[in-house]
């Protein structure tokens, strides 16, 4: 009998560890990037106009890197499923790692959702929220997006499954 590899399991729970962390701590790190670099360029603006524009690229260059880090992320997640949708006829192994991926996605969808909807409707954080776009778009309509992928999925999974005839070995 084979044993069945944990650790590809490790690896889809760790990933979306890793992506509620960065939905979470973007917001909060701009906040404190945003603060401490304001402050800092028009200091230094008064000193030098060149120091401060090489400070105002900076702070520019870290909020589009915390954008674009999540959405890339989000998009892995998305890969992810799509290859376990597309391997699941080479073997069947596929089918429970998407399985598994699937349903972990779903159950902690609105428990990753709520907090970082709750974070990005904050006062507070409104200056930082304005800066990630993309990530404000992922959030808004995660479950949608999450649904559609899944269906997708599910359709290519069913595809592979009539054209071969079965999980046959």
């Amino acid at each position: 009998m084979r044993k069945l590899n944990k650790r590809a399991q490790i690896d889809v729970i760790a990933f979306i560890g890793v992506v509620v962390s960065l939905l979470i701590l973007a917001p909060i790190m701009l906040k404190i990037v945003n603060e401490s670099l304001d402050g800092f360029e028009s200091a230094i603006n008064s000193t030098s106009e060149l120091a401060a524009t090489e400070v105002d690229t900076i702070h520019n260059t870290f909020v589009s890197f915390w954008d674009y880090l999540i959405g890339i992320a989000f998009l892995v997640n998305m890969i992810m499923l799509f290859v376990f949708a597309f391997l699941v006829d080479s073997h069947p192994i596929f089918s429970l790692f998407y399985l598994i991926s699937a349903i972990i996605t779903l159950m902690f969808a609105h428990y990753v959702v709520v907090p970082i909807q709750t974070i990005f409707g904050m006062d507070a954080f409104s200056t930082e929220v304005l800066q990630l776009p993309i990530t404000e778009f992922l959030v808004t309509r995660f479950d949608l997006m999450l649904l559609g992928v899944i269906m997708l999925t599910g359709a290519i999974m069913y595809g592979k499954y009539r054209a071969t005839g079965g999980f046959e070995r």
